[in-house]
């Protein structure tokens, strides 16, 4: 694992998931029955979702290297994965009508606090997870 480049990878990941969030919030109507997969744009629907578990993958990868790491990378890591997880649990509430509105405030907080998360290993002199082989 890498320096300081992981966190703007993670960054832009975030960003990319936020922005395909908000083009299924614009092309997917809220007022659809209850169901997993709308029928409605169901490609931007797929990507949001498919990103999303990746980046929890990663998440979940990044917190479990940096049990060494500096106070700020510890803080980072874990910051993030709580953020994509409230994010996580906000896309299941939007299955169900009567959450909808519930979830789709859990995702954008969960992807607000996951970005700023992931801007605070950047604040750290090196950025980068303890024991890494390739430096800045």
């Amino acid at each position: 694992m890498a320096g300081r480049w992981v966190w703007f990878v993670m960054l832009i990941a975030v960003g990319i998931e936020f922005a395909l969030g908000v083009a299924c919030l614009v092309l997917v109507p809220t007022g659809r029955p209850d169901q997993w997969l709308p029928p409605q744009s169901k490609g931007v629907y797929i990507g949001h979702a498919a990103i999303g578990g990746l980046l929890g993958i990663a998440a979940l990868t990044l917190v479990l290297r940096s049990f060494h790491g500096s106070r700020f990378v510890r803080i980072g890591t874990r910051a993030g994965l709580i953020g994509l997880m409230l994010g996580a649990v906000g896309g299941a509430l939007t299955v169900s009508h009567a959450w909808r509105l519930t979830g789709l405030g859990l995702m954008f907080a969960g992807a607000l606090v996951a970005f700023l998360a992931y801007v605070i290993p950047l604040a750290d002199d090196s950025g980068r997870i303890q024991g890494a082989e390739t430096p800045l």
